[in-house]
């Protein structure tokens, strides 16, 4: 059942921010992308804090590039979130056509033959600046059902849910349902899972992403092992060109699970550096990817701020 509009006094403050975004989503293209850009520049001098996560997690990912690729790569993905936020009130309010229109998948011709299989599929989607628009656009023509992180801001959280379930999509908060969804995969519906996320050691495994140790959730090789699931990795891009969002579908992933907890989740890994690879700007950098310490220690981020470890260390 969806939750009520939150309109409590509280919420005033983020529904002043909702009509601004919104506001700016009615500009014409050029201007919203050069607001974006401008935005872009200054917080790259303002919020430090997620500026040396950034940093941080560029570094580790590509150490073959110099300073001031990463530095540039970290400025382009800051823009690029930008202008994917501006078009997030299509998603909230805008016409059905207005979505269903402004889409294009790539390996289309994957998804469709292994929805045409005997099996169910689970997309491992890659956090990505147009995640929601991927997902929103891709359930006016596909059942969708997933596992989300609700937010804590009420306002937020409610409009994700408004935007994810507007045109059959299932969101589904984490902790909540996951049984009814397993059970549902065999009626039809894409089963969206996220996977790229630090959480904890707890269920997770130390593997190698980008060549790092990261924690890595070990949940994915039980829900395909209990429903013989099709795992294709997909992620989500916007064009600010055209505003047109463009998802990717990349080959179902092989022999998986192999139930060896290393192998698969570095074979999971492997996958979503993949997507990855394929626009490195639009992913989202600003995430705490190897939060988790191998040795049960603080959060690796704070050990190279204070000096105790490097970034060739993680």
């Amino acid at each position: 059942m969806r939750k009520p509009i939150p309109l409590a006094p509280g919420t005033w403050i983020t529904w002043l921010g909702v009509a601004v975004v919104s506001f700016i989503w009615l500009m014409p293209r050029r201007l919203r992308n050069a607001l974006a850009l401008l935005l872009a520049k200054i917080a790259v001098r303002v919020n430090s804090g997620t500026n040396r996560a950034i940093a941080i997690n560029l570094h580790a990912c590509f150490p073959e590039k110099n300073a001031l690729q990463r530095h540039q790569l970290a400025s382009n993905y800051l823009a690029t979130q930008f202008q994917a936020s501006f078009l997030l009130p299509r998603l909230w309010w805008g016409r059905r056509a207005s979505i269903a229109d402004n889409w294009q998948m790539h390996g289309q011709d994957i998804l469709d033959k292994a929805i045409a299989g005997e099996k169910p599929v689970v997309l491992l989607i890659t956090h990505s600046v147009a995640l929601d628009a991927g997902l929103v656009a891709m359930s006016t023509q596909y059942a969708m059902e997933g596992i989300y992180k609700p937010l804590s801001n009420d306002v937020l959280d409610w409009l994700v849910m408004r935007a994810r379930s507007r045109f059959g999509g299932l969101p589904v908060a984490r902790g909540d349902g996951l049984r009814s969804l397993l059970k549902s995969l065999s009626n039809g519906k894409l089963l969206c899972y996220l996977s790229d996320e630090d959480l904890g050691p707890k269920g997770s495994v130390f593997a190698p992403f980008f060549s790092r140790q990261k924690c890595t959730l070990a949940m994915l090789p039980r829900i395909v092992k209990n429903t013989n699931a099709v795992v294709l990795p997909m992620i989500a891009h916007h064009n600010a060109h055209n505003d047109v969002i463009e998802i990717h579908i990349l080959e179902p992933l092989k022999n998986y699970p192999s139930m060896d907890a290393l192998a698969d989740a570095t074979e999971l890994n492997s996958a979503i550096e993949q997507t990855i690879r394929i626009n490195p700007e639009q992913y989202m950098w600003n995430l705490r990817l190897f939060k988790s310490c191998p040795d049960g220690k603080l959060t690796r981020y704070g050990q190279i701020e204070r000096g105790e470890i490097g970034i060739d260390d993680l």
